[in-house]
């Protein structure tokens, strides 16, 4: 089988797989990450800083 062959073929089945993850569906691991994106968080020399100055 030639390396075309080979392509086709994973093509092919790729295209009658009928189960397609879509990006909503994708579990908690997406939903942490685009949480993450939506809420920056106060980065770690902020929060140092702030600890000095009180110090």
């Amino acid at each position: 089988m030639t390396a075309k062959t080979r392509f086709l073929n994973s093509i092919i089945a790729a295209a009658q797989n009928h189960h397609v993850a879509m990006p909503w569906t994708r579990g908690p691991a997406r939903q942490a990450s685009i949480a993450r994106r939506r809420n920056p968080r106060d980065t770690t020399a902020d929060t140092t800083t702030a600890a000095v100055k009180s110090a």
